[in-house]
């Protein structure tokens, strides 16, 4: 499959079954936490990215697998591919399941945007500062974004969206922890159907901390009615989970080399990371720039 990835488990989504329509990294933010490493490509530019016939007709071939959301995700910002509309309502066409879309949110302040997405079932957006200082630290946006503006359109999307709105907030210990109360009294201008409070539990694209258990369930009481998300534990298929011990056993590997190794799309394989080496079975390590993963021995 060149578009699509998964299913992978998720605890909002129970199965995803993931649409990919970006390059590796192109998108509006360069966030410090992300697990997929550091932006290459930030830019504000919407594009036709991909042949939106190429997209449906995986989705068509796997109409009939099991999963509970398709959700348009991946390696980049999904709104940053312009013509959503067409491969949401051709989506809808093809499958009796729901349609979600996984976004950084900063782009909502376009009228056209928001209309590309009025069709799906659920939109999952970020927005993990209220101040534009916090905002460059944690997230590191393009030079164009502006955090008023972002907050702004994701009210109106609220206004405009008849499906539902679940709002997530990554909270980094030490940089955007200490403007909680102020991300709050955003979110209560944006009105989600839900807030979901998530830290920093895979591995980042830099040397960022997250909060703990203890700590993000004192985040419920600036957060009223949220839920924290964030997964210390995961199931996962042994067979993966076997496969990727066997990889990073012969000799430590980069993301890029187990996408490789794997054939699995690198999403899927950060699941699998984030919970083997909170297990202390796999360990990290930077040689020449690079990250690498190895077993530990034992």
């Amino acid at each position: 499959m060149k578009f699509l990835f998964g299913p992978v488990p998720s605890r909002r989504l129970g199965l995803s079954l993931g649409v990919d329509l970006l390059p590796f990294k192109t998108c509006t933010l360069d966030c410090t936490y992300c697990q997929l490493g550091r932006t290459t490509c930030l830019t504000l530019d919407r594009e036709r990215r991909v042949p939106p016939e190429g997209v449906l007709a995986e989705i068509r071939s796997r109409s009939e697998d099991e999963f509970d959301y398709l959700t348009l995700a991946g390696s980049g910002e999904p709104l940053l591919h312009q013509g959503l509309d067409e491969i949401i309502r051709g989506a809808r066409e093809a499958i009796d399941r729901p349609v979600a879309v996984l976004t950084n949110g900063t782009l909502f302040f376009r009228q056209d945007v928001r209309q590309e997405v009025m069709d799906a079932d659920l939109i999952v957006p970020s927005l993990d500062a209220a101040t534009q200082t916090t905002f460059e630290r944690v997230n590191r946006p393009h030079p164009d974004l502006l955090i008023e503006e972002i907050i702004e359109g994701l009210v109106r999307l609220r206004e405009e969206f008849e499906g539902e709105i679940w709002l997530e907030v990554m909270l980094v210990k030490d940089i955007n922890d200490s403007e909680a109360t102020l991300i709050a009294e955003a979110a209560e201008r944006i009105d989600p159907d839900r807030v979901q409070l998530n830290t920093v539990v895979r591995p980042p694209a830099e040397p960022v901390q997250p909060l703990s258990q203890a700590e993000m369930e004192e985040m419920l009481e600036i957060f009223s009615g949220a839920e924290v998300i964030a997964e210390w534990e995961r199931d996962l298929s042994k067979r993966t989970e076997v496969l990727i011990i066997d990889l990073l056993s012969r000799r430590p590997c980069t993301l890029e080399e187990l996408e490789e190794l794997s054939g699995l799309h690198r999403n899927e394989i950060l699941k699998y990371l984030e919970v083997l080496e909170g297990e202390e079975r796999i360990s990290r390590l930077r040689y020449g720039g690079l990250l690498y993963f190895q077993a530990q021995e034992g």
